[in-house]
């Protein structure tokens, strides 16, 4: 067994593993792209568009922050008033939170090509 001659079936019977040979573009298979009209028409007719929903989110949280930073500086400026985490908490409720909102909806809104 250990010096038989024998040759497996599967090993003759197989084809060749294809390989790959890399070829140049010719004159010939660029022409198609360039009678289809110029390069900015044929962007314009293959792109998606798509939104700014986090944009807009991320924008309208910014504004958010600095407007409920503003009213807590002039709120806690009084010395009669304390400021706590309730009342931090409610300003961002109150205002942070819907500036996002906003800014996510505004954003969803404005749609642009890719």
């Amino acid at each position: 067994m250990l010096g038989s001659a024998e040759v497996l079936l599967g090993q003759v019977l197989a084809p060749p593993l294809p390989s790959w040979r890399p070829e140049l573009r010719t004159e010939a298979t660029l022409r198609p792209w360039a009678e289809s009209g110029d390069p900015v028409s044929w962007a314009e007719a293959n792109s998606q568009t798509h939104s700014h929903t986090l944009t807009g989110l991320m924008i309208g949280g910014l504004v958010g922050v600095a407007a409920t930073g503003v009213f807590l500086t002039a709120f806690c400026s009084d010395p009669d008033t304390q400021c706590g985490a309730d009342e931090v908490g409610r300003a961002v409720v109150i205002i942070a939170v819907p500036s996002a909102v906003v800014g996510a909806v505004i954003g969803s809104l404005i749609r642009t090509r890719s």
